[in-house]
C-alpha cells in the first residue's frame, strides 16, 4: 500500500496535438481544492494553464507524492515538469525536476523544507566557516592567496548548492 503524500506537479514545453488522447491528466485536479477541468479537449486543457502559462495540478494523496503515470509519460515524452512534494513519515519533502529542453542532466531532485526552500547539507557549511575562519586569522598570509583561498571555499559552498534553472517554458499544444 503506498503512502499518501501532498504533492504539486507544473507541466511547461511543447505537447504534440498527436498526443492529445494518450495525455494521462483525466483523473487530476487543478488545485487542493480539488477543481476539475474538461481534460477531453485540447480548449480544456489550454485553459487549465495557471497565470505563469504553466499546467498545475495537485493531489492532497498522491502515492509517495509522485504523479507516478503522468511523469514517467512527460518523461517518455520530452516534456519538461517540476514537482513539489510534502513530507511524511520517513519521506523528505523534496522538489523534483525533469528538464530536456536545458543542457546537463534532465532530471533532478532536491531535498526542502516543506516551504519548499533547499536544504544545503550543514557540514559543507560548517566546513566553509572553519576556513573562513582561519583566513580571517591568518595575517602573515599574502593578501592575494587568502583571496585564492576565499575563492575555493566560495566554489565549494557554490557546488553544494542546487543550480539554478530557469522557468519552465509555457506549455503549449503544438502540431505534430
Amino acid at each position: 500500500m503506498a503512502d499518501r503524500i501532498a504533492a504539486e506537479i507544473w507541466i511547461g514545453g511543447k505537447l504534440p496535438r498527436s498526443l492529445l488522447d494518450e495525455f494521462p491528466i483525466s483523473d487530476l485536479r487543478l488545485d487542493w481544492e480539488e477543481t476539475p477541468f474538461d481534460s477531453t479537449s485540447e480548449q480544456g486543457i489550454v485553459s487549465a494553464r495557471d497565470e505563469s502559462g504553466l499546467l498545475h495540478f495537485a493531489d492532497c494523496e498522491a502515492a509517495w507524492g509522485e504523479f507516478q503515470e503522468l511523469e514517467g509519460w512527460l518523461r517518455e515524452h520530452d516534456i519538461p515538469f517540476q514537482r513539489q512534494s510534502s513530507g511524511k513519515y520517513e519521506y523528505d519533502p523534496c522538489f523534483a525536476e525533469f528538464r530536456p529542453d536545458l543542457p546537463g542532466k534532465p532530471d533532478r531532485c532536491t531535498l526542502t523544507t516543506e516551504d519548499g526552500a533547499p536544504v544545503i547539507c550543514c557540514e559543507e557549511i560548517e566546513k566553509a566557516m572553519r576556513g573562513m575562519a582561519k583566513l580571517v586569522d591568518d595575517k602573515k598570509r599574502p593578501a592575494a592567496k587568502r583571496l585564492q583561498a576565499w575563492e575555493r571555499i566560495y566554489r565549494r559552498l557554490s557546488r553544494a548548492m542546487p543550480p539554478k534553472l530557469p522557468p519552465l517554458p509555457p506549455f503549449e499544444i503544438v502540431d505534430g
